[in-house]
């Protein structure tokens, strides 16, 4: 069989296994949520909205974390974009992830970024870089705090983590990342690969201490919404203060590495079945199942809100700029 049949065929399995995990996730939630639905109508939903405001602060200066590495990226590359233009990209970039597809986010960054101080190539790549460096220090976080937690499927869930921390790992390494630059420009089949590309390692080792921030901090935006549901003081009596939010990191961590491997746009599902099947024991399974719709709703919130301000101030940056002197 010829290439151009082949690859065609490729394409179609592929999207066809990408698809087939969502009504498996789905059916799964949807039992999830039957056995537990006497308990969810009886669910009181008041909340403490100054945890709330609280927990997706946490998660925006996590994500600005993230943001600053993506920008020393570009400018190990001999880049100089602003910081206001790759702020303002980056949490634009957020909003792409709910559609079919990574490759909209990479689209979304590299267009509003793009300038004489940064080519699309090089803000594709970097983006990319970015996103794979974040699920492997989450994996390589998970890997890290799950033998001092007592949850179930231990074993199990520690060698998935080794697993895909090997492999992101591998991935961002310089030596293969630079070899990586097709996949990084898919989304861009009329622009050229001659752009400099020479990530440097110890940028790399900056990129981990950004993206471990970041997780503490989405952590944290977790520990802000149990407490907003009153929840987290359960947690706390059960194991300690300590291991309370060592779980909740490790939690956020697996959840959202499983989410995006598991190609479904934003993770929409499988992120929330992974947080109910670990938290549902800690707190219940009713309780869960709110603390996991809740959290993609302060995210969401938080990044609509984030993008609206930053592409305002963004804006108004670029045509005073644009003014003559």
């Amino acid at each position: 069989m010829c290439s151009s049949v082949r690859r065609p065929l490729r394409k179609l399995a592929w999207q066809v296994l990408r698809w087939s995990l969502f009504p498996v996730v789905l059916i799964a939630i949807g039992h999830r949520v039957w056995l537990e639905r006497e308990k969810l109508a009886a669910f009181d939903f008041s909340l403490d909205y100054r945890w709330i405001l609280f927990s997706g602060a946490c998660y925006l200066v996590g994500m600005s974390a993230c943001a600053i590495f993506w920008h020393a990226a570009m400018r190990d590359c001999k880049a100089s974009p602003s910081a206001l233009s790759v702020a303002t990209a980056y949490f634009a970039g957020h909003l792409g992830k709910y559609v079919p597809g990574k490759g909209l986010v990479v689209v979304i960054r590299a267009a509003v970024v793009k300038g004489p101080e940064v080519t699309v190539g090089l803000a594709a790549i970097t983006c990319f870089i970015e996103t794979l460096l974040m699920m492997a220090t989450g994996s390589l976080t998970s890997l890290v705090i799950l033998p001092f937690l007592q949850v179930p499927r231990r074993p199990y869930l520690v060698l998935i983590a080794a697993g895909l921390t090997a492999i992101f790992g591998l991935f961002v390494s310089p030596p293969v990342m630079s070899r990586l630059k097709k996949i990084a420009m898919k989304p861009f089949p009329n622009v050229g690969q001659d752009f400099d590309f020479r990530l440097r390692w110890i940028t790399l080792g900056f990129g981990v201490v950004m993206m471990s921030v970041a997780w503490l901090l989405a952590g944290l935006s977790l520990v802000g919404l149990l407490a907003s549901m009153g929840s987290f003081g359960q947690v706390v009596l059960q194991i300690g203060i300590a291991k309370a939010y060592a779980l909740l990191v490790c939690v956020v961590a697996l959840a959202t590495v499983g989410g995006f491997v598991s190609m479904i746009p934003g993770g929409l599902g499988t992120r929330e079945w992974i947080l109910v099947e670990t938290l549902g024991p800690m707190i219940g399974g009713s309780q869960a199942i709110v603390a996991a719709i809740l959290l993609r709703l302060v995210w969401l919130v938080a990044e609509i809100a984030a993008s609206g301000v930053l592409w305002i101030v963004y804006s108004q940056w670029k045509r005073k700029a644009q003014l003559p002197n």
